[in-house]
């Protein structure tokens, strides 16, 4: 007895078989982008490709759009912050007003270098946490100590699903009395310390940092400091420009300077021939 021909019955190697517009491709899809489901002989194959899937999820992979360093220390009455307003589109300065420090909360100033888009979805994280906390309104507000607590546990905990906030965050501030400064890496990584510097900062600004310091730093002499470290990023770093903010944080409040620029000088012989003398250069 004859049996009709019917599609969707007939298994899958026949089915390629019997209809030549149906056969499989040489080259299957890779197990990553596929999952296959066996059911009464059959096999359906589900495509799990977020390029093609209306619910696909994405994840930073690496970073787009980048601020550089991010400078910070403590001075005699409260915290101070500075960073250069540039954005970067891989290797192009792209943006040059991009604001990387804000104020959180009451009593917390937090600045970022690293993916600006990731930064904003850390500044909807803590409208959220700042929001709930002040509906209980119990007549207490989170500190610098908490912030710096809860990003180092949301870093971390978006590292452990593969799917890191690719930021370097410092985060500063003053309450009852007692100054905080802290550090937070991509990873989770945290510590306190008196001065804290990300990207090429840590490099290039924190000697000076460690050799200039003084815990009675008054306000001038903290921004003077700061703007000999921005200035030495400025020359060394490809990714800085020249237009810069400095915040600081007190008892009295924040407050967030206007854009500005420091006086450069390019005369400098190292600036002339840059490559003089390197073993192998153009």
């Amino acid at each position: 007895m004859l049996v009709p021909f019917n599609y969707y019955t007939v298994p899958p190697r026949q089915r390629a078989l019997a209809n030549p517009k149906h056969r499989p491709c040489s080259a299957p899809l890779p197990l990553e982008r596929r999952a296959i489901h066996r059911a009464n002989g059959m096999e359906m194959v589900a495509v799990k490709d977020s390029a093609i899937s209306e619910n696909g999820t994405e994840r930073t992979l690496y970073p787009y759009v980048t601020g550089t360093s991010v400078i910070g220390m403590k001075y005699k009455d409260g915290v101070i912050l500075a960073a250069d307003m540039g954005g970067s589109y891989g290797s192009t300065l792209r943006y040059k007003s991009v604001e990387r420090i804000k104020h959180i909360g009451k009593h917390s100033l937090l600045g970022a270098s690293g993916e600006i888009s990731d930064f904003q979805e850390i500044l909807r994280y803590l409208d959220e946490l700042i929001l709930y906390d002040n509906m209980w309104d119990d007549g207490n507000s989170l500190g610098p100590k908490e912030v710096h607590n809860y990003l180092t546990r949301v870093m971390y905990n978006r590292r452990n699903k593969f799917n890191p906030l690719w930021n370097s965050l410092v985060l500063g501030g003053v309450k009852n009395g007692q100054k905080y400064l802290g550090m937070v890496g991509m990873i989770g990584t945290h510590f306190e310390d008196n001065h804290v510097a990300t990207g090429f900062g840590n490099h290039l600004a924190r000697p000076i940092l460690r050799a200039e310091w003084r815990e009675d730093l008054s306000f001038e002499e903290a921004v003077k400091l700061l703007e000999k470290c921005l200035l030495v990023l400025l020359y060394r770093d490809r990714s800085a420009i020249n237009k810069f903010q400095i915040a600081k944080i007190t008892e009295e409040g924040v407050t967030i300077s206007q854009p500005y620029a420091l006086k450069t000088y390019w005369g400098f012989s190292a600036f002339q021939n840059p490559s003089k003398g390197v073993e192998g250069s153009w």
